[in-house]
């Protein structure tokens, strides 16, 4: 059986944790350092279509709470595909009004990119 010599073992020992280490670091790097800032349009866009019931920061206000709105950082709605959010609100469901009628394809895209963002905020 070959031996290593100590000095060598513990260099490769040393490097193997540096390097499982740094990947830790960036598996666990929290998500909102990579987000971008959200689009001002688009917030705004939000606080006028969505936010009487959602609210600014996605928790429903008490309109919402009594329509049953969900808050928008929850797990049930953020596990829902995009497609998914995007005909909910294209059409409506629930106590929702559709905005199909009053907002474009693009305009519902980004606010289905802005409401990923609550789930990314402290509340």
């Amino acid at each position: 059986m070959t031996r290593i010599p100590t000095k060598f073992a513990s260099r490769t020992i040393c490097s193997a944790l540096t390097i499982a280490v740094a990947g830790l670091l960036v598996v666990f790097q929290p998500v909102t350092a990579l987000a971008a800032p959200p689009d001002p349009a688009t917030q705004s866009l939000f606080n006028q279509s969505c936010a009487s019931c959602h609210g600014k920061n996605g928790a429903a206000t008490p309109v919402g709470k009594s329509l049953n709105a969900p808050d928008l950082g929850s797990a049930a709605v953020q596990s829902k595909p995009d497609a998914q959010l995007r005909q909910i609100m294209s059409d409506g469901k629930n106590n929702m009004p559709p905005f199909k009628s009053s907002l474009s394809e693009a305009q519902i895209g980004s606010l289905v990119a802005y409401i990923r963002t609550f789930s990314k905020q402290q509340k």
